[in-house]
């Protein structure tokens, strides 16, 4: 990462704002210091990732971007080298280029448009060097985002063939039933089997309300419709982990009577 000192400034107008909140913010990043990107990070912040194509995951308001920030900066393989920052009045522009390992090879070269409001950001609009195979840096963030991706398109598809890829050997679900501790399914049979049984029910469906992704972390907020009206019908959440591309852990909860 580069210093302020090293600022390219094409505006003076609000500059000084901005290269501060961006200093901070890359300081953030080249510290692992990941408490120091909240009071960064605006209320109604905007990110879009670099990944997946085409449009980038997009990430709205501050705890979302909180979270998704600070996964990134956790990640002990990945580091930043910044290339160039060109401050304009309340936007930058900063080159970089991500190492997740040994050599160019395991690098990729990236830039993300900044906007600066009231000393916060405001605007991150990423974008790297193709192809995406890359990770990034968010090898978590862009194979959890597939995965969790897949996994909602076997329940709104009734169509479980791509169950048995997703789940992994090791896998463990909390389902949402029985209270008090909901019942507790081990291994990649056992959680295949409930998630099918699930899947392809033809009377249910699932109306997907939200979907947040914080490295390898995922939290799915949805509705089971089991008839046409609302009182058939129960708002649920899903706490998910995925590794190596592999849902790894489930946790379930819903609305109570």
């Amino acid at each position: 990462m580069t210093d302020a000192s090293s600022f390219i400034f094409s505006d003076s107008a609000s500059a000084g704002e901005t290269a501060d909140a961006v200093r901070r913010f890359m300081a953030a990043f080249r510290h692992k210091d990941a408490a120091a990107i909240r009071e960064l990070v605006a209320p109604d912040c905007i990110m879009e990732a670099m990944q997946p194509a085409p449009d980038g995951l997009r990430v709205e308001g501050q705890e979302p971007n909180v979270a998704f920030w600070q996964a990134m900066i956790a990640d002990p393989n990945g580091a930043f080298e910044t290339e160039e920052v060109v401050i304009c009045g309340d936007r930058a522009i900063n080159r970089w280029r991500y190492r997740f390992g040994e050599g160019q090879e395991n690098s990729v070269r990236g830039v993300t448009l900044i906007k600066v409001r009231h000393g916060r950001i405001a605007e991150a609009l990423g974008y790297a060097k193709t192809p995406a195979v890359s990770n990034l840096g968010q090898a978590g963030q862009q194979s959890t985002s597939e995965v969790i991706r897949r996994f909602n398109e076997v329940f709104q598809r009734h169509d479980p063939t791509a169950l048995p890829e997703l789940i992994a050997a090791d896998c463990v679900i909390e389902n949402t039933t029985p209270a008090p501790n909901g019942s507790r399914h081990v291994g990649h049979d056992a959680c295949l089997a409930l998630w099918r049984g699930i899947a392809t029910r033809p009377d249910t469906w699932f109306d997907i309300e939200d979907v947040m992704v914080a490295g390898e972390r995922a939290t799915i907020r949805w509705r089971l419709h089991w008839g046409e009206d609302e009182s058939q019908s129960v708002r649920g959440v899903n706490l998910m982990l995925v590794r190596g591309g592999q849902i790894v852990e489930a946790r379930g909860y819903v609305k109570g009577e």
